[in-house]
């Protein structure tokens, strides 16, 4: 494994700032991660808000804009309908009792966080050196309130609620076999004899904008019903299977690639804790990384935390709807959006018991609703890893755990006393009248009643194997007490974890390098199943080795690298040419009407998002195994398809072929119509949706999710631990650590994770100081 670094002489500056305490000292390192020591975890809360916002700032206000529907305010009226559905979205329960369920810690975090954010803006306002984003917008960034981080629901992992109205519209169409043929379920699950809520594809286009992805030349952006491969993949080993005989801890989430990049490390010592990793840099406190004696990670857990409801509106009165046996009035709360260039916009958003009304249809006399378990008290996305600061074991980092509200996560975790474990968290729905698969009646269901908590939910601790992994797949035991009453059906491919387990369970002397082998690894699992049957297939048929194309795979290492002309190939035919007729061939055997319209539903080739299932692709072609002369013909028609396509975009010389030619990685700023200078140029990028250095792309091959951020822990000898977070720590263009980590991350390269103090010292690039108001300037050795 490779570590790279930059170099730069050390400098110091002193900040007096109103509401610190005592002196707090900052020291940048050369990979841009700011190491805070205070005197007390309150200073320590509100200089990591100062920090986060020097490095951050733009993209935390957008977070905050978006999250609180006050983007119309700076970016004009077409800004609206999304400040709106924002709104729709927030917290509006008891603040105390969700700041309760974060932990002790919650309240003084929350607060000074959001005290050092403002501390910041205004030093930044009275040196007239803010970034420049808002010097190209003309606004001032918005003060923060702690209430309000938590308030935020908006930039949580949750995709049910689209899949639910996809799902009903194809049943209501085609049947259960169609819908089989579009997602895999797990457990199965009987989708035929259910009532259709017939909503139509634009019932939750108000949702879809909530949820959309920000950039501020597309206001009315929406999220995908195409599930992306937003997950992680975590794992970790027992000092019995390393060659230290320490622990080691990794820990790669998946979310969208963003510019800056969607997590932030930073290093929080004080006399409470001392602990360094990666959160989210709207958030105070870190959800992977480690303290003094325990390392932590998580992945996505995909549980159902979302349903759709249908009601019936009084066509006398459409501010009613029925519900149990009577008529209840919608609860009314008017919005008042400001509109920079305009005049106030008012807007009414709606709730029923269950949720936020997401659409009306007044000549229908109908109403549509999400209810959410990410909207209670408790479950604002990673709050509760406050609790994991003061973990001193892994006992009391599981006990912790069980507070856990959303995302459901896999935690994994491994302490200095040399223990490991897993522990799927969260709080879920259970659901007693309904699977949460498609839209109920209000009128006749209730949905859940309640909601279960991490105690309810599988782990493990010091396994047999030596190791623990999770990568979003159906990963619950059939002994869980949940099995009876499932928290989900909709996993991811089960590839990675495959991928994963065997590494794990065929080597014995794991290290830090050969864990970062295998976090970058790029071979793909359904590559190597299906070139296995085509192998096969040429040897049984000797004339189908004339194809060039099949002699580029048969000669491919399976491996999914940039500089690969097989492994675009490959991608370009299972994605493709292959899964089309696969998809078309069964549906064929269905004998349903109106054919090419269901393949067109549920074969996502021309959507955003091109990963699809891929399990029900290799499941068809593996069952076409066995029919030889079926195959072939497939095969050798698809194939071809596939290779003229190339041949047509990228020439007729196969050995000028490369993945990385299709598949790149734009880093493309949310203001970048203001400055196209701010994004980076795409870079080729390795990986694929199957890969355990995973790469979810859009259909014209540019990566949309993967792991921007990737963290080892050698537990016990911590600064032995590495990370990378591209394309930088730093979101302000210009500064040294904006895009600093790009090309390491696209080499598999790593940065040194430093904790100890003489570590720090050694890799030093910017000293300063926070100091109270009054106090004297410091001199900073």
């Amino acid at each position: 494994m490779k570590t790279s670094s930059t170099s730069s002489a050390s400098t110091s500056s002193d900040t007096h700032l109103g509401g610190l305490a005592a002196p707090v000292t900052v020291v940048v390192d050369r990979t841009g991660v700011s190491h805070i020591r205070a005197e007390s975890s309150a200073d320590v809360f509100f200089a990591q808000g100062f920090v986060a916002a020097r490095d951050r700032l733009f993209q935390m206000d957008l977070w905050m804009r978006r999250g609180l529907g006050r983007l119309a305010e700076v970016f004009g009226p077409e800004w609206v309908d999304r400040d709106q559905a924002s709104r729709a979205f927030l917290f509006r329960g008891d603040l105390r009792v969700d700041r309760a369920a974060y932990g002790p810690r919650a309240e003084e975090a929350l607060d000074r966080f959001a005290e050092g954010v403002n501390a910041y803006v205004a030093d930044a306002v009275f040196r007239d050196d803010l970034p420049p984003e808002f010097v190209a917008y003309g606004y001032r960034p918005l003060t923060w309130k702690g209430e309000d981080i938590s308030r935020i629901r908006v930039h949580g992992l949750f995709e049910n609620a689209l899949q639910e109205v996809e799902r009903d519209e194809v049943l209501a169409r085609w049947g259960a076999d169609v819908e089989q043929l579009r997602r895999t379920l797990q457990p199965p699950v009987d989708l035929g004899s259910r009532p259709s809520a017939g909503l139509g594809s634009r019932a939750l286009d108000f949702y879809a904008l909530a949820f959309g992805p920000l950039s501020i030349d597309a206001p009315r952006a929406r999220r995908s019903s195409e599930p992306s491969v937003d997950g992680s993949n975590n794992w970790v080993v027992s000092g019995d299977r390393t060659s230290s005989g320490r622990p080691l801890l990794a820990s790669d989430p998946h979310r969208a690639m963003t510019l800056p990049s969607l997590r932030y490390v930073v290093h929080l010592t004080c006399p409470e804790f001392d602990v360094i990793g990666a959160g989210e840099p709207f958030l105070p406190g870190v959800s992977i990384g480690h303290n003094e004696r325990v390392a932590f990670g998580l992945t996505y857990f995909p549980t159902d935390l979302e349903d759709v409801y249908h009601y019936r509106t009084d066509p006398d009165d459409p501010e009613r709807y029925w519900l149990d046996g009577r008529w209840e009035r919608f609860d009314r709360l008017e919005e008042r959006i400001s509109v920079h260039g305009g005049d106030e916009v008012d807007r009414v958003n709606r709730f029923t018991v269950h949720g936020p009304v997401v659409h009306r249809d007044v000549v229908e006399n109908t109403a549509v609703v999400v209810r959410a378990a990410w909207l209670e008290p408790g479950m604002a996305p990673y709050l509760a890893s406050l609790r994991n600061l003061d973990a001193r074991d892994a006992g009391e980092l599981r006990a912790g755990l069980e507070h856990w509200g959303s995302p459901t996560t896999n935690q994994v975790f491994a302490d200095v006393d040399g223990r490991i474990g897993w522990q799927a968290s969260g709080r879920t729905p259970l659901r007693t009248e309904a699977d949460g698969l498609t839209p109920i009646s209000a009128e006749t269901s209730r949905g859940w009643t309640e909601l279960r908590g991490t105690a309810d939910l599988p782990g493990v601790v010091d396994p047999s194997a030596g190791w623990l992994a999770t990568a979003n797949e159906h990963n619950i035991p059939l002994d869980s007490p949940v099995s009876a009453n499932p928290v989900g059906h909709e996993w991811l491919a089960p590839f990675r974890y495959e991928r994963i387990s065997a590494r794990l369970s065929a080597e014995r002397e794991w290290t830090v390098e050969s864990t970062a082998q295998l976090q970058t690894d790029v071979l793909s699992v359904p590559a190597v199943r299906i070139c296995e049957i085509v192998d096969d297939l040429a040897r049984r048929s000797p004339g189908i080795r004339a194809s060039l194309a099949i002699d580029l795979l048969l000669n491919w290492d399976r491996r999914m690298t940039e500089d690969s002309a097989a492994a675009l190939l490959f991608e370009t035919w299972f994605r493709g040419p292959l899964r089309r007729r696969l998809l078309a061939d069964a549906l064929a055997g269905l004998n349903i009407e109106d054919a090419q319209i269901a393949l067109g539903v549920i074969d996502p080739a021309e959507r955003e998002e091109s990963a699809g299932d891929p399990q029900v692709d290799l499941n068809l072609f593996e069952s076409a195994a066995s029919r030889g002369e079926y195959l072939h013909e497939v095969v050798h028609v698809t194939l071809a398809d596939a290779f003229e396509d190339l041949c047509r975009r990228f020439g007729s010389d196969v050995t000028k072929w490369r993945w990385g030619h299709f598949h790149r990685m734009p880093f493309t700023h949310p203001a970048g119509a203001a400055n196209p200078g701010w994004s980076l140029d795409a870079v080729p990028k390795s990986g694929s949706p199957d890969t355990v250095a995973v790469s979810s792309r859009r259909s014209d091959g540019t990566q949309s999710a993967g792991a921007s951020f990737r963290f080892i822990a050698d537990v016990g000898e911590w600064d032995d631990s590495v990370y990378i977070n591209a394309p930088g720590q730093s979101g302000r263009p210009g500064d040294p650590h904006y895009d600093d980590h790009l090309e390491s991350w696209r080499k598999g390269e790593y940065r040194r994770l430093a904790y100890t103090q003489s570590c720090i010292d050694d890799l030093a690039e910017t000293t300063y100081l926070l100091l109270p108001i009054g106090a004297d300037d410091g001199v900073v050795e």
